[in-house]
């Protein structure tokens, strides 16, 4: 499993996307970044959430879960 997490992007939120694939996450972020905060993903956002996207697993997951 894979997640994202907004606050990771720079947001003071605690939204978390999570999926099988990168292309489910970025699916689930961008509909909680138009309704929750009126963004519009454009390329760059999509391409810094993807940047962002990682293993649950991972060292990235554990640092995300302490902030």
């Amino acid at each position: 499993m894979k997640d994202f997490h907004c606050r990771d992007a720079g947001m003071k939120c605690d939204y978390v996307a999570r999926g099988q694939t990168d292309d489910d996450i970025v699916k689930d972020a961008r509909t909680h970044a138009q309704q929750a905060h009126g963004m519009n993903v454009t390329p760059e956002l999509e391409k810094t959430v993807r940047g962002l996207i990682h293993d649950e697993s991972s060292d990235a997951h554990r640092r995300s879960m302490q902030k």
